[in-house]
């Protein structure tokens, strides 16, 4: 049934049953917008059954593209041979795409990392019913989340990690007057800011995590509206100590194909 049609947003409900369970959606498409949400709730009651959403899809290649922390891998999408058929379901984090060198697509999730790949079908994993070890593994009522995303041109220009982001953290709104500012950015588009927190050692500095997204070397500017007296390059672990120019809240940076970088803050008065 249509339960909404208006001019931001169209919103389908959707009732099934599968077997002994059952199933609620909310199938949304916002304006503008090149993803469809699908917001689900199951009651589920299964033995010995998998559940998987499959999207086919008219897109022509060898292999199949999953997020990993930090980066991407490349699976082949056929069982030509043994070990392709071995690996029937792999892992993806936010994201599992298929593309061409002008377009592509991608299933997203919130919650689901099993994911298998045949031609131009991606199978998200949503649940399982086994017995052992344990009986009662995924029964009951379960909510999950998970998108379709398209796009014209190359998996580089795409927007898919943003998306996929946008789908695991959605937008937070409180009350408040703070006004406008955004404490940090960064011009590159592959680039994320993945983290930002106070260092590890207490002394108030501000860590910044960023990695490369695209497989693609990328020099590219990180923005803050803090006032910052210096910033240092380190480790994951916090550690070394190499100075990093700091100009009107500007730091240049240069990042290999899904290099991580850390940058230590030092604020200002």
């Amino acid at each position: 049934e249509v339960v909404a049609r208006g001019p931001l947003f169209a919103r389908l409900r959707v009732t099934r049953r599968l077997n002994q369970s059952a199933l609620w959606q909310e199938i949304t498409l916002r304006r503008g917008s090149r993803r469809i949400d699908f917001d689900t709730e199951i009651d589920w009651q299964e033995r010995h059954k998998l559940l998987k959403v499959a999207f086919p899809l008219d897109i022509h290649t060898d292999e199949a593209i999953h997020e990993i922390q930090f980066g991407y891998y490349r699976r082949p999408n056929h069982r030509s041979r043994p070990f392709d058929a071995d690996r029937f379901e792999v892992v993806n984090h936010r994201w599992t795409a298929l593309a061409e060198t002008h377009r592509g697509a991608a299933v997203l999730n919130d919650c689901k990392y099993g994911v298998s790949t045949l031609g131009d079908t991606i199978a998200l994993t949503l649940l399982k019913a086994p017995l052992a070890p344990d009986m009662s593994a995924d029964r009951g009522r379960q909510l999950v989340t998970y998108a379709l995303y398209l796009w014209n041109g190359g998996l580089g220009d795409s927007d898919v990690v943003r998306e996929g982001y946008d789908l695991n953290v959605p937008i937070m709104t409180v009350s408040g007057g703070a006004g406008e500012r955004t404490l940090f950015s960064v011009d590159a588009p592959n680039v994320i800011v993945e983290t930002v927190k106070p260092a590890e050692d207490g002394s108030g500095d501000i860590i910044v995590r960023l990695y490369e997204a695209m497989r693609a070397a990328t020099r590219c500017t990180l923005r803050t509206t803090l006032p910052v007296t210096s910033a240092r390059l380190t480790d994951m672990l916090e550690r070394g100590d190499t100075s990093l120019a700091v100009r009107d809240g500007a730091i240049a940076l240069d990042f290999r194909a899904f290099e991580v970088k850390t940058v230590r803050l030092t604020p200002g008065v």
